[in-house]
């Protein structure tokens, strides 16, 4: 009976263990590729002229730094790129002028979108400027824009 019972867990074990080593590291993928304010995606390291890193903190001992993007206001150059470095508790969402304006916090279509605890790489090739904003925090001033000349 009780070798019966250790091949019944064995098989479990094992199955659950194959699963996790195939998930691989999450943040090591993040970093390996660049999506561009259009939507399109490539390796990082390619086509990319500088890469300008925008992070955020789940420290919440400073209130004024845990409701801010460092930078808040960031100007590159066409072709450069942007690694978003987003805490647990925050993430970048690339809105209208619109909702940037009235903090309304509604994703543009086919804007960026880097999610709460993840790296993300964006490419900026056309000049303008990108609005974005921590959906949560939008209401607290939360916000961003990215100048690209």
């Amino acid at each position: 009976m009780e070798d019966s019972m250790i091949r019944c867990m064995t098989v479990p074990v094992l199955l659950l263990a194959s699963m996790l080593t195939a998930c691989g590291n999450k943040a090591e993928e993040a970093d390996s590729s660049a999506t561009t304010a259009d939507g399109t995606t490539g390796a990082a390291a390619d086509g990319c002229g500088t890469v300008h890193d925008v992070t955020t903190t789940d420290e919440t001992a400073d209130m004024a730094a845990y409701m801010d993007f460092s930078p808040e206001d960031l100007t590159i150059a066409a072709g450069d790129c942007v690694r978003f470095i987003m805490s647990q508790t925050h993430n970048a969402v690339e809105v209208s002028e619109e909702s940037y304006t009235s903090r309304d916090g509604t994703a543009l279509d086919g804007g960026f979108n880097v999610t709460y605890g993840e790296t993300a790489v964006v490419e900026f090739d056309t000049a303008g400027v990108h609005y974005y904003v921590c959906q949560p925090h939008v209401l607290g001033d939360m916000v961003g824009t990215i100048t690209v000349q």
